[in-house]
């Protein structure tokens, strides 16, 4: 059984109840620097996506989804997780696995909105590892 553990704090997406969106909106990106001194390797490290969303309200189909992007260079992303698209309210907790994909160097997190009139959305996504990390902005 492996044991997965969150050793930061800094969120790649925190967006509070107090100041919900009804836009897209791109998290910070970071540099996802695993740690040298666990007796985890780099190669066997793994990591997941502790996210979760809270949809309320849109006209017209209305549609929230999270999704975890990478870069090899801080600037152009792709989307290497996607959640589920949501049509309801309620709030959703959901874990995006990166064992089935290869992350690259730089990620962050996304909530795309969509409809006609786009829902109000709260959402905050967490990484938790196999090993010890860091998340650096440069």
């Amino acid at each position: 059984m492996k044991c997965y553990a969150n050793r930061i704090t800094t969120k790649p997406l925190n967006i509070p109840s107090t100041a919900p969106v009804a836009v897209t909106t791109n998290g910070t990106g970071y540099r996802v620097l695993p740690g040298q001194s666990d007796d985890q390797s780099d190669a066997a490290q793994e990591f997941k996506f502790v996210t979760s969303l809270t949809f309320s309200g849109g006209v017209t189909s209305p549609t929230a989804q999270l999704a975890i992007q990478g870069s090899v260079d801080g600037a152009a992303w792709v989307d290497l997780l996607t959640g589920a698209s949501r049509t309801t309210d309620g709030t959703y907790v959901e874990t995006l696995d990166s064992t089935s994909v290869g992350l690259l160097p730089w990620m962050r997190a996304r909530l795309v909105l969509g409809g006609g009139t786009a829902p109000s959305v709260y959402a905050s996504v967490e990484i938790v590892s196999t090993g010890s990390f860091q998340l650096s902005s440069s």
